[in-house]
C-alpha cells in the first residue's frame, strides 16, 4: 500500500506546469488601491468641482453687496462687516464636525446633509427682509453648510488616488472650483450696480445648492476607505447613490417574484448579495466623530509648520481680497461693478495655480523617488512610512517663497505710488497663483501624513487658515491707517514669507523624523 506522501507525489503535476506557491501569491495577491475606473473618477472629479464652488462662491459673491445690505437693514457698514467675521468663524467650525464625520460615516451622507442645510439657509436669506439678527444667524448657517466641502474633497482625493498621482485629480478639481473666485464678485457687483437689490444673488445660491443635492444624490458613490475599502465593499443604504438604490430595489423585486415562482437561482443570488446579511468582517464598529481630533493635529510638531505653509498664504490672499474695494475705490475711483471686475485677475490666478500645481505635485513626487532610488507603486500605493513625502511636496518651495515676498510687497507699493491700474492687477494674478500653490500643496501633505483620517487632517488646515484670516482682516484697516499701504504689505510679506522659510526648513529637515515619533506615540 503506497504511503500518503507517495500518493501526493503521484498526482502532483510537473514543476513547469505548477509554479511555486510564492511566485503565484506574488502575482495574484496584489490588492489595487482602488477599483474605481477612470471614467468613474472623472465623474467624481466633476461632482467634486460642483461641490467645491460652494465656499468661494458664497464668500466672494457677498462682498459687493455690503453697502446694499447696510442700507436695506438700516445698520452701519461696520455692523454688516460683522457678518463677514461670523462667516469666517463658522468656516472654521464647520469642518471640525462635518469633515470629521465624513471620515467615520462616509463622504456621501455628509455632502447631502451640508448642502441641504446650505440651500435652506440661502432660501432663508431671501425670505428675511427686516431682521438684522436673522441675517447674522442665516449667514452663519450658510457658512456651516458650505465650508466643509473642501476638507471632504481632500478626503475623496485620498480615497481614490495613490500618493504619487493625487495631483492629477486634485489640480484640475481645485483649479476649476476656483472659478467661483472669479464669477462670485462679478455676479455680486453686477447685481449691486444694476438691480439695487440683493435677493437675486441668494436665489442663484438656492438654485445652485438644490442642483448639487440632486447631482450628489444621483451620481456620487461612497468613497471613504473605512466604509467601502478600495470600492469592493457595498455601502449601506445611506452611502448608495439614488440610482444604485433604485437598481437594487428593482433587482430585489424581480428576484422576489422569481422566488415566489420557484425559479430563483441560488448561486446567482449569492453572487449578487441579495438576501444576505452583512458578514461580520464587513461590519464597521460605530464611532462617534470627535470634533477635537482636528484641533489636536494642530499641535503635533510635524504638522505645525505644514499648517503655517498652508494657512499663512491663504490669510494673506484673503486680506488682499478684503482690501480691494476700499483701495481701488480710493486710489482709482472704481465703481461697484469695476470693483467686482478687479477680482477677476486674482480669480484666474487661482485657477491657473491650481491646475499647474497638480502637475507640479506629481512631478516633484517622481523626481524625489528617482533621487532616492525608489520605484513608485502606482497599483497599491507607496508606503509613506518609508518615503520622504515631506521632501517631495516641499520641493522647490524656496524659490516660490522668494517670488512670493517680492510680489506681495510690490503690490502694496504699487497701490501706494498710484501705479497704473494694470500693475496691481497683474500682481494680484501672480500672488493668487502662488498662494494657491502653497495652500493646495501643503494641504495635500497634511492628508498624506494622516492617511487614516484625511478629511479630519484637512479640517485642521481649514481651522488654521480661518483663524489666521480672521486676525489678518481684523487688523487690516488699523494697520493700513497706521503704517500706510506700502509698509503694511511689506510687513505682511516679511511675516508670512519669513515664517514660511523657517517652516519649510523644519518640514524638509525634520518633518519625516517628527512624523515617525508621532506614529510611535500613537
Amino acid at each position: 500500500m503506497a504511503s500518503q506522501a507517495d500518493q501526493i507525489q503521484e498526482v502532483t503535476p510537473p514543476m513547469h506546469l505548477h509554479p511555486p506557491k510564492e511566485e503565484f501569491s506574488e502575482i495574484t495577491c496584489v490588492t489595487p488601491y482602488t477599483i474605481f475606473t477612470a471614467s468613474q473618477r472623472r465623474l467624481i472629479t466633476f461632482i467634486l468641482i460642483l461641490t467645491m464652488l460652494a465656499s468661494p462662491l458664497t464668500a466672494t459673491i457677498y462682498l459687493p453687496l455690503l453697502p446694499l445690505l447696510a442700507e436695506h437693514f438700516h445698520v452701519s457698514l461696520q455692523a454688516i462687516n460683522l457678518t463677514l467675521t461670523l462667516y469666517i468663524v463658522f468656516q472654521a467650525l464647520s469642518p471640525l464636525f462635518f469633515a470629521t464625520a465624513s471620515d467615520t460615516f462616509g463622504r456621501r451622507p455628509v455632502y447631502l446633509l451640508t448642502f441641504f442645510l446650505y440651500t435652506l439657509a440661502s432660501l432663508g436669506l431671501i425670505l428675511n427682509r427686516t431682521s438684522y439678527a436673522g441675517l447674522l444667524v442665516l449667514r452663519a448657517l450658510q457658512s456651516l453648510g458650505a465650508s466643509a466641502v473642501l476638507a471632504i474633497a481632500y478626503g475623496v482625493v485620498a480615497d481614490l488616488c495613490v500618493p504619487s498621482e493625487r495631483g492629477a485629480m486634485q489640480g484640475p478639481a481645485m483649479g476649476a472650483a476656483n472659478l467661483a473666485v472669479c464669477i462670485g464678485p462679478v455676479i455680486g457687483g453686477w447685481v449691486a450696480l444694476g438691480s439695487g437689490s440683493y435677493e437675486w444673488v441668494f436665489w442663484c445660491l438656492v438654485i445652485y445648492g438644490g442642483s448639487v443635492v440632486v447631482v450628489v444624490g444621483l451620481g456620487l458613490p461612497e468613497t471613504a476607505r473605512n466604509v467601502v475599502g478600495n470600492g469592493e465593499r457595498e455601502a449601506k443604504w445611506w452611502g448608495r447613490t439614488w440610482w444604485r438604490s433604485i437598481t437594487l430595489w428593482r433587482r430585489k423585486r424581480r428576484e422576489l417574484r422569481n422566488r415566489m415562482e420557484g425559479s430563483v437561482d441560488k448561486d446567482m443570488e449569492k453572487r449578487n448579495g441579495v438576501g444576505q446579511e452583512e458578514s461580520p468582517s464587513m461590519k464597521q464598529p460605530f464611532k462617534v466623530p470627535n470634533p477635537l481630533a482636528a484641533i489636536r493635529i494642530i499641535f503635533w510638531k510635524d504638522t505645525a509648520p505644514v499648517l503655517w505653509m498652508a494657512g499663512s498664504p491663504y490669510a494673506v490672499w484673503y486680506c488682499v481680497q478684503a482690501s480691494i474695494p476700499p483701495l481701488y475705490k480710493d486710489s482709482y475711483g472704481f465703481n461697484e461693478f469695476q470693483i467686482g471686475l478687479s477680482y477677476l485677475p486674482g480669480g484666474f490666478g487661482t485657477v491657473l495655480g491650481g491646475y499647474v500645481n497638480g502637475k507640479l505635485m506629481d512631478w516633484n513626487y517622481k523626481v524625489t523617488a528617482r533621487q532616492i532610488g525608489h520605484t513608485v507603486d502606482k497599483v497599491s500605493g507607496d508606503d509613506l512610512n518609508h518615503f520622504p513625502i515631506e521632501r517631495a511636496r516641499a520641493r522647490g518651495s524656496w524659490y516660490i517663497l522668494g517670488v512670493y515676498v517680492c510680489v506681495l510687497a510690490g503690490y502694496g507699493w504699487s497701490i501706494y505710488f498710484h501705479a497704473h491700474q494694470s500693475v496691481p492687477l497683474i500682481l494680484q494674478f501672480v500672488l493668487a497663483a502662488i498662494c494657491t500653490v502653497f495652500q493646495q500643496t501643503f494641504n495635500a501633505l497634511l492628508v498624506d501624513i494622516f492617511p487614516a483620517s484625511p478629511s479630519t487632517a484637512a479640517a485642521s488646515g481649514n481651522v488654521t487658515r480661518c483663524l489666521l484670516s480672521a486676525v489678518a482682516v481684523a487688523v487690516l484697516q488699523p494697520m493700513v491707517e497706521e503704517m500706510g499701504r506700502g509698509w503694511y504689505f511689506t510687513f505682511l510679506s516679511l511675516l508670512s514669507g519669513g515664517g514660511g522659510i523657517i517652516a519649510n526648513w523644519f518640514i524638509t529637515r525634520r518633518g519625516m523624523t517628527w512624523r515617525h515619533r508621532r506614529l510611535k506615540i500613537g
